[in-house]
């Protein structure tokens, strides 16, 4: 495992295990709300609806949610985030990376790694809760192929797990039903991959799949609506 710089200057890791990056090269920040905030339609949520349920497939190093919680933050919104990792970070790498260069996200991080500092080392599997104002975060530590998801309750999901070649049980029909179900109606779920096999399997699996524009770097993504 390595920190690497993307070309708009927020650092990655290389992960030796799936033998990818946890974002893309071509730039965290840009990926992350082109993809996630605006491919599944939380900006608008955030700014129009002021409280917003979402769930994160992959946390990896949060900057997800460090990015949603800043806007959150700017518009004084409630934020509920519940995120799947089933290997969480240690508090040292998300302390080393400069992902406070995210504007508003600064004192968020910050309260974030004191918290991480307050986990037991060797940490099992379970959920884990951090709150900072009315941002509330819900990890919740363990494979996500078996995590407990409440019904019909989230606005929005960031499918952001490794690819379907290195990650393939996160991208199953299965596993893809039991987002479907986790989701109010007419929620959107948005990934950086655009594979046929992936717009396939979400299809099987209820949704009502289109491709967009993908972020600088990939011709496409894909956009699933309940």
């Amino acid at each position: 495992m390595k920190i690497e710089i993307t070309e708009d200057g927020f650092e990655t890791i290389y992960s030796d295990k799936y033998r990818q990056t946890y974002h893309s090269r071509h730039g965290v920040l840009q990926e992350a709300e082109h993809v996630f905030l605006d491919g599944a339609g939380v900006k608008e949520l955030i700014v129009n609806q002021k409280k917003c349920n979402i769930l994160e497939v992959g946390f990896g190093t949060g900057f997800n949610f460090f990015l949603t919680a800043a806007l959150a933050k700017k518009h004084n919104a409630e934020l509920n985030f519940v995120t799947l990792e089933n290997n969480l970070l240690s508090y040292e790498i998300f302390d080393s990376l400069n992902h406070d260069q995210i504007e508003n996200a600064v004192f968020i991080r910050q309260h974030f790694v004191e918290w991480m500092t307050s986990l037991p080392e060797n940490l099992k599997n379970g959920d884990y809760h951090f709150e900072y104002g009315k941002i509330k975060l819900t990890i919740k530590k363990g494979d996500a192929v078996k995590a407990q998801l409440n019904d019909e309750k989230y606005d929005a999901v960031y499918l952001d797990a490794f690819s379907p070649e290195q990650n393939p049980e996160l991208w199953t029909v299965d596993f893809l039903k039991k987002l479907f179900n986790s989701m109010r109606k007419n929620a959107l779920m948005s990934t950086y991959s655009a594979k046929g096999s992936v717009r396939r399997a979400m299809q099987e699996a209820g949704f009502d799949v289109i491709k967009k524009p993908g972020p600088k770097g990939k011709r496409e993504m894909l956009v699933a609506m309940k």
